[in-house]
């Protein structure tokens, strides 16, 4: 056996819609232009005044219709950018992170977003990442006097009716993982493009968008003071407490982190990086450990529960390579049957091992942590009773 090292490559959404902080932000400077408006379809008027066909989330969870102008936004309180949980607790800040940096500078040179009493999802223009992981960095603005957690909608957003991205695709910001949108405060979004999408954004023109949330709920938080997203000293992640556990077609086996040295192997990585993984996510990653012998190559990845379902029979698909489009595995097919894995519990870890294929082996070894891509597709599961 050879030890690579641990390497954290990407995490993956349980429904595809969990939207929590994510590491490794690769961008471009985001460009000088503004867009404050509220989420709408945008056009200018005759007189080049920009007006806005709106729809807004206010008090009561309820959507409504206006028309207003971006002069009436004279008045408003200045706006502050703050991240998502999960980037507070992996310590990114505006000062160590160059995607949170770009952001603030951009909330800044924009201080009048939104709308008063709305809450207001807008496209910056900027995204991260590459295929088949390439995100568009959207924000979040909240000009209500209401604290928001565990937020749910459905969001529209292309180039034109006929040209959507998202059509009334439905979001969740997990609190654990996303935090709580205080009054006055601007978040990040970084949602997933489908690769078949990415051309279509690529054309976008962010001052003429169709924008528009379809439906918002959220849970009322108790408002609490705004870390300072400059601070490095920012919140400590919890302990996640993660166990791995040994497949059951293992223990049936009689083996234990006593007898096999590969499973305590395991069980160290886990222990040494607790962190793994999201918030109400299940996250597929490669363990960096492999084996080779005569006949084959033998990747080891983990498969990390921390959703609060109990879960048996997960089926999806894996795609695997580089950021040039290079893929290892490309929709490859798994299922962990419950009577060869057992059931994966919340908080926990299940190694699973996977056959590089011969004549990708070498693709296989010459990716790194920072240009891997990994990507689940049509992930189900049954719920253990």
């Amino acid at each position: 056996m050879k030890k690579l090292g641990f390497l954290l490559i990407f995490v993956f959404l349980l429904a595809g819609c969990d939207i929590g902080g994510l590491s490794d932000k690769l961008t471009k400077e985001l460009l000088s232009s503004s867009t404050s408006e509220e989420t709408s379809k945008r056009s200018t008027d005759s007189s080049g005044e920009e007006s806005v066909e709106s729809e807004s989330v206010i008090e009561n969870n309820e959507l409504f219709s206006s028309t207003q102008k971006a002069s009436d936004n004279e008045n408003l309180e200045e706006l502050l950018l703050v991240p998502q949980a999960d980037e507070i607790k992996k310590g990114l800040t505006v000062e160590t992170d160059e995607t949170l940096a770009l952001l603030e500078r951009y909330v800044k040179q924009n201080p009048d977003m939104g709308y008063e009493n709305d809450v207001t999802i807008v496209y910056t223009g900027e995204t991260y990442g590459e295929t088949p992981n390439l995100a568009g960095i959207f924000f979040i603005i909240n000009r209500t006097d209401t604290a928001m957690e565990d937020i749910q909608f459905t969001y529209t957003f292309g180039k034109s009716d006929s040209e959507l991205i998202f059509d009334k695709q439905s979001f969740k910001l997990a609190a654990d993982s996303f935090g709580v949108l205080e009054p006055n405060t601007v978040m990040p979004l970084y949602l997933l493009v489908d690769p078949s999408k990415e051309p279509l954004l690529e054309e976008i023109n962010i001052n003429q968008v169709v924008e528009k949330i379809e439906s918002f709920d959220y849970t009322t938080a108790t408002s609490l003071e705004q870390p300072d997203s400059t601070n490095e000293s920012a919140t400590e992640p919890n302990e996640a407490n993660l166990s791995l556990v040994i497949p059951k077609q293992n223990a049936d086996k009689g083996q234990t982190f006593d007898n096999n040295p590969l499973m305590a192997q395991f069980k160290q990585l886990v222990l040494d990086s607790p962190y793994m993984g999201f918030d109400n996510d299940v996250t597929v990653m490669y363990s960096g450990l492999y084996d080779e012998n005569d006949t084959n190559t033998l990747a080891y990845f983990f498969v990390i529960n921390k959703t609060d379902i109990a879960m048996k029979n997960i089926q999806y698909k894996l795609s695997y390579g580089n950021k040039n489009g290079e893929m290892v595995w490309d929709q490859k097919y798994s299922i962990l049957e419950e009577e060869v894995f057992g059931p994966l519990e919340p908080n926990a870890v299940l190694p699973l091992t996977m056959t590089v294929p011969k004549e990708k082996t070498d693709l296989f070894f010459s990716i790194m942590k920072d240009d891997a891509a990994i990507r689940l597709d049509e992930f189900k599961y049954e719920k253990l009773n």
